[in-house]
């Protein structure tokens, strides 16, 4: 799979696996200076997309990554995987209730997998949660999150600390304790209402098929009435690559989700109702 025209790109993910080749942190100086009717800021540009050094980085990870990800619908899913998605997504900044309009600093993404799209058989959501700091490209805002969504707002953020950090293990707020500790509105839920409201907020037509890599911060188990969600910080997301992954990935990611579902690799189907098991479509002449 190419790396192409980027959307989404953390450069502090990236650096955490490479701790002892991250570049040191120099203080930028900029010289701001205010003239009648215009304003001149003087210092070292921010880039924007990654460069060729960080590019050949992402493409060594990537292929480390490959020998222990997982399809994002792959049943089972525990905090801390790391998964690859390929889907149709929409995507929005946000921001805290609280704060101003003009002051995004969370961006989400979103997707779902139908029933009749899905390999497993069963409708997947995908919710994946950044900093607009990593935005690689103009996006349109959602507004705020809404009230009683603090607890997913400070979650994205505290994680994009810790990339900073070079901290690579699980924040507090997602172990066991942590999740299970009494509160008025569960993570659960408040994930949930998250993903609803800014899906609606789109229509379905404002989205794009996307690729990437992202790390699982927590999978929420559907019924018959709601579907599954994963919820997930990318390490990078870019639009669909015309080359899909090798097939030795493609295999492995096969053969993972015939051990999730304990079937044998040479005869696994997914979970489809008897009269649609063999059914197939015949183009027309």
């Amino acid at each position: 799979m190419h790396l192409n025209n980027m959307i989404y790109f953390s450069r502090h993910r990236l650096r955490a696996f490479f701790p002892d080749r991250a570049p040191r942190s120099v203080p930028a100086v900029r010289i701001s200076a205010t003239l009648p009717g215009a304003s001149v800021e003087i210092g070292p540009p921010v880039p924007r997309g990654p460069s060729e050094a960080e590019l050949n980085r992402l493409r060594q990870v990537r292929n480390e990554l490959e020998n222990r990800m997982s399809h994002f619908y792959a049943p089972g899913l525990s905090t801390g995987e790391w998964i690859h998605f390929d889907l149709r997504m929409g995507w929005s900044t946000t921001h805290k209730d609280s704060d101003l309009p003009d002051l995004d600093d969370v961006l989400i993404f979103f997707g779902s997998l139908g029933r009749e799209e899905s390999p497993v058989g069963h409708p997947v959501d995908l919710m994946l949660c950044g900093s607009t700091e990593h935005l690689l490209q103009r996006t349109a805002t959602a507004g705020p999150m809404g009230s009683g969504t603090n607890w997913l707002h400070e979650l994205i953020l505290k994680i994009n600390e810790l990339d900073e950090t070079g901290t690579t293990g699980i924040p507090h707020e997602l172990t066991h304790a942590a999740l299970s500790a009494p509160r008025i509105n569960r993570p659960e839920t408040v994930s949930r209402w998250v993903f609803g409201v800014i899906a609606r907020h789109h229509s379905p037509h404002h989205r794009a098929r996307v690729q990437g890599l992202a790390r699982v911060d927590l999978n929420i188990e559907g019924d018959a009435m709601v579907p599954r969600l994963i919820v997930a910080t990318p390490l990078y997301v870019q639009d669909a690559s015309v080359r899909p992954l090798r097939w030795l990935t493609r295999l492995r990611l096969h053969r993972d989700l015939c051990r999730r579902y304990n079937r044998s690799i040479w005869k696994w189907r997914p979970d489809l109702p008897d009269r649609d098991r063999d059914r197939f479509y015949q183009p027309p002449p």
